[in-house]
């Protein structure tokens, strides 16, 4: 069995796994599967890049208001998974999440990939605020080659920032065909993380 160390903090210790999945070459290891429920309980997930990983949360950036985005307002229960299928592992993140303060959102902006940037203003000039807004793919095109020719974009006032506040933390980690895979499940209470092994 692969010996695997866990920080007391388990936060740090997907830090950690991010950092060798991306050293590793895992493709798009810093990507989370993120689940959300509004009020109606019907699930929603999809797939975001996140950019902070802290002492107590996981950061990601969207234009609002998304489906995402309407959920968290009426309920911000979610779930989150991180997957390396080339290392054989994942992280599964149970909490909560809610959006940051708009300066969180505008130190962040001008760091993300010009593509990105580009989208949130096409969201910002074509999005009526529907979560899933009907467009025409011409007009999506025209949106964002006009922002570009603009130079230095500032952030939109629909760009923001998520954070997923975990209380659950499950590692999951497979040591190949011949032996069982091992979970380690971390619980946050009273402030503090307490470790346990689980049935994998």
């Amino acid at each position: 069995m692969t010996d695997l160390s866990f920080s007391d903090n388990p936060l740090h210790t997907l830090a950690n796994w991010a950092e060798q999945a991306e050293n590793a070459g895992e493709p798009s290891p810093r990507t989370m599967t993120f689940a959300t429920a509004g009020a109606d309980g019907i699930p929603h997930a999809r797939t975001v890049l996140t950019t902070v990983i802290d002492d107590e949360s996981v950061h990601f950036h969207s234009s609002s208001p998304t489906t995402k985005t309407l959920n968290l307002a009426e309920n911000p229960r979610c779930s989150g998974v991180f997957y390396w299928p080339g290392l054989a592992r994942q992280v599964v993140l149970d909490g909560t999440a809610r959006e940051l303060p708009d300066d969180v959102s505008r130190q962040a902006y001008p760091t993300r990939p010009p593509q990105l940037q580009l989208l949130a203003w096409v969201y910002e000039e074509l999005n009526d605020d529907n979560p899933i807004t009907t467009v025409d793919p011409d007009e999506v095109q025209r949106a964002f080659y006009a922002h570009a020719r603009r130079g230095p974009l500032q952030m939109p006032p629909s760009w923001t920032t998520v954070s997923l506040a975990p209380h659950r933390m499950i590692f999951w980690v497979s040591h190949g065909p011949d032996e069982p895979p091992t979970r380690t499940c971390f619980d946050l209470t009273d402030g503090s993380w307490r470790r346990r092994h689980v049935l994998p």
